[in-house]
């Protein structure tokens, strides 16, 4: 489970710290990765690489909202569903996530990271790599190599 502090100012200007609850079980993090065309990890690393806004937009969102759940006080439970993720995303704590993940890399590579199931991280950090490097494979080509 991931664990995240996000500040923010909430609707009547007041300053609020949320703590956000994000898990992705096995199950989930298969099914995200499977159903995104070409691989969540290599969508994701091209969107950002890229400057794709749309794809990253889109990547991010989803991401965030899969995962997204609250932690129950009473039992200590992770709870999360549609519902839940919806209401979520309508909140200005979402939007302040969401920016902060969108426009620095460094803090959207930790959370994703985060996300993903410590037994299936170490083979997700090898396709971000692998990834990482074709798209600067293929940014370069096209230039003419220096002499």
């Amino acid at each position: 489970m991931l664990k995240k502090m996000v500040t923010y100012r909430d609707f009547e200007d007041n300053v609020r710290t949320d703590t956000l609850y994000f898990h992705l079980n096995r199950f989930e993090w298969l099914e995200l990765e499977t159903y995104t065309k070409g691989g969540l990890i290599e969508n994701l690393q091209h969107a950002l690489e890229t400057n794709n806004a749309k794809k990253t937009i889109d990547l991010l969102k989803k991401i965030i909202l899969r995962a997204y759940g609250e932690k129950n006080a009473d039992t200590g439970v992770f709870e999360k569903d549609d519902d839940k993720a919806v209401k979520f995303s309508k909140t200005d704590a979402f939007s302040t996530l969401f920016y902060e993940l969108a426009y620095n890399e460094a803090a959207s590579k930790e959370f994703f990271l985060g996300l993903i199931p410590k037994e299936l991280r170490g083979a997700a950090e090898k396709k971000m790599e692998e990834a990482s490097n074709n798209v600067i494979n293929i940014n370069q080509i096209g230039q003419v190599p220096e002499q």
